[in-house]
């Protein structure tokens, strides 16, 4: 997929956002449990984990990003022709 919307939504269009101290917490608390699971587990278990999950959430989550895009795409569209309707 080339879209401009897939581009957005699988971050290969950079419009980086600053993240808050937060989630910068809780990346690194997500990044150590994931170093526990390495050392417990071993690195080729762990790469094949993170690399499934990603697929299973890009599969799971753009649907849901595209309807969300689509319907902000439609309130412009009735927003605009109320305006001028």
């Amino acid at each position: 997929m080339n879209s401009l919307l897939y581009q957005i939504y699988s971050g290969e269009y950079d419009f980086t956002l600053e993240r808050d101290n937060k989630q910068q917490e809780l990346d690194r608390k997500i990044y150590a449990e994931w170093d526990k699971g390495g050392r417990m587990f071993g690195e080729k278990f762990m790469d094949q984990l993170f690399h499934l999950e990603g697929k299973r959430e890009e599969m799971r989550e753009f649907p849901y990003f595209r309807k969300g895009f689509q319907l902000g795409a439609r309130l412009m569209l009735e927003a605009l022709t109320a305006a001028t309707g």
